[in-house]
């Protein structure tokens, strides 16, 4: 029988499949147009990356330099919002899967990079639930989460179900315990951390995050076994979901919700 942790919020409820970026293969990464294009599918939670511009506003996106998503150089940390709130996300989308795919999203203000005000806007008119990485440049992971923590805890209802705060960075997850202790906070790792145990249990974590080609039965075991849930990223492929199912993984986080929502349905 698990055993329950000993952090302040309650047991984490993770959903079986997440969207990654809103859902990055359907619609340009972690833009309006994506969050949406993950509802579409069906699903009731997203994940998105929470950075700073350079004149300390929170928006959504992955990379610290612009070129990859939006074809214009420059670094995050150095360019205004008044600059990169109008840049259209599709060049990254446009490289990946082609500009004929693209063609559809080119142009439209759904694919511009959005505020973190206008995301919670729309995830609660698609009544969905977000998972914020906080995403930060170099240097700002205590800064970054306290302007999207305080930006969260203002705009998101109290009578909906809380966001869940993730992070690679330990330092944004002390902020989050601190600022917002009733929400859940998840842990993320490249690797099965060997110390998880004692980082859960330090920045009161109710899940832990690990790419899925790190994760094995016995490790999955331990965490469940301690009260914890496992998600894990970046599921793409049918085989690999059904055999982090079987693995007792909680949450699958996909570029491709449209794929495992139908194929897990069998």
């Amino acid at each position: 029988m698990a055993s329950s942790p000993a952090f302040s919020v309650p047991p984490l409820r993770l959903p079986r499949v997440m969207g990654h970026r809103g859902a990055l293969a359907l619609a340009p990464e972690n833009t309006l147009a994506s969050i949406e294009a993950a509802a579409g599918t069906g699903l009731t939670w997203v994940e998105f990356d929470v950075m700073l511009t350079g004149d300390g506003q929170p928006v959504l996106m992955h990379d610290k330099t612009l070129k990859r998503t939006t074809g214009t150089p420059g670094a995050m940390a150095e360019t205004p919002l008044s600059v990169v709130q109008g840049l259209d996300a599709t060049a990254g989308f446009a490289r990946k899967r082609g500009t004929a795919a693209a063609a559809r999203f080119h142009g439209r203000d759904d694919c511009r990079v959005p505020t973190l005000e206008q995301t919670v806007e729309h995830l609660l008119a698609l009544d969905l639930t977000p998972n914020v990485e906080i995403k930060p440049t170099p240097g700002l992971a205590e800064k970054t989460a306290e302007v999207a923590l305080e930006r969260l805890l203002r705009l998101w209802p109290a009578d909906r179900p809380p966001p869940l705060i993730s992070a690679f960075e330990w330092e944004a997850l002390t902020v989050a315990r601190e600022m917002a202790p009733h929400w859940p906070r998840g842990l993320l790792s490249h690797k099965f951390p060997k110390d998880w145990e004692a980082a859960m249990t330090l920045y009161d974590c109710a899940s832990l995050h690990v790419n899925w080609r790190h994760l094995g039965k016995a490790k999955v075991q331990a965490v469940k076994a301690a009260g914890y849930a496992v998600a894990s990223y970046t599921v793409n492929q049918l085989a690999v979901a059904r055999r982090l199912l079987k693995l007792g993984v909680d949450c699958l986080i996909t570029d491709r919700p449209d794929r495992l929502l139908a194929g897990l349905r069998d």
